[in-house]
């Protein structure tokens, strides 16, 4: 996953709100949302390759995403662990935990593993109603462990609100003054920007004498080169409950699915 935007008591305390593109090669066998634990109360989608996920929810409350992050990977890829696999063990952190437990069981878990596999560069983050955390690993060592505050934040392939990310850059700055009234204001407003188009990141490299910091002209929406936008999910929590979206296909173009029947199976 690529793009990845979070809203913290954006519409009230404790509220949250999720949206995220994922950026995949097309070819890569998924499997629609489903339950994903028969123990815990986890739903998202499935990598039918690697067997894990890019975005869970918990207990219909929380959730845990993973975004590749640019670093330098251990030598011997066939040794590398499915970034997947981490953030579904995340998502399946403490079985039966309170809300205010499940964060730092969740991040002792990737401590944990951590300490014993090798990973491609990832940024695993978890929100919750009452907090959340962004970890970062840049393939060779764990970096620090980042809270989010409420508020507007946007992550893609670097660190969390990075300024140096023209795709970051753009979404913090539509986001700035954005303020929801309701539910269905700030879902609509997520959706838009994940369907954003551009002419810089979409598949290809600036033009020659372009800044590549133009961030006007990057492309939230990807619709070409090796890694484009497959799907598009959005989770929101506050006072009116909790609702659960997801897109197969690229944001722009495909109707979305309301699955919040998931969040109770």
């Amino acid at each position: 996953m690529c793009t990845l935007i979070v809203g913290r008591d954006v519409l009230g305390t404790g509220s949250l709100i999720v949206g995220a593109n994922r950026d995949e090669d097309p070819s890569r066998p998924t499997e629609p949302p489903a339950r994903l634990s028969a123990a815990q109360q986890v739903v998202g989608g499935k990598d039918a390759l690697g067997g894990g996920t890019w975005l869970a929810v918990r207990d219909g409350h929380s959730v845990i995403a993973v975004l590749n992050r640019r670093g330098t990977a251990p030598a011997g890829p066939e040794l590398l662990r499915s970034r997947g696999l981490l953030a579904l063990e995340a998502a399946c952190a403490a079985p039966g935990a309170e809300l205010d437990a499940f964060s730092g069981e969740a991040l002792n878990v990737t401590r944990a593993s951590l300490a014993v596999h090798a990973y491609a560069p990832f940024s695993l983050v978890c929100v919750t109603p009452l907090g959340g955390w962004v970890l970062s690993h840049d393939g060779t060592q764990t970096r620090h462990v980042q809270p989010l505050p409420s508020g507007w934040h946007v992550l893609t392939h670097g660190d969390l609100d990075d300024t140096q990310e023209p795709r970051t850059l753009r979404l913090t700055r539509k986001l700035a003054e954005f303020n929801p009234a309701t539910t269905g204001e700030a879902e609509t407003k997520v959706l838009e920007l994940l369907s954003l188009h551009g002419t810089f990141g979409d598949g290809a490299p600036p033009a020659e004498g372009e800044d590549a910091t133009a961030a006007d002209r990057a492309a939230v929406c990807i619709h070409s080169g090796r890694m484009v936008t497959v799907s598009t999910s959005l989770f929101r929590r506050s006072r009116a409950g909790a609702r659960y979206i997801h897109i197969e296909g690229r944001p722009c173009t495909t109707p979305p699915q309301d699955l919040s029947g998931l969040l109770s199976s």
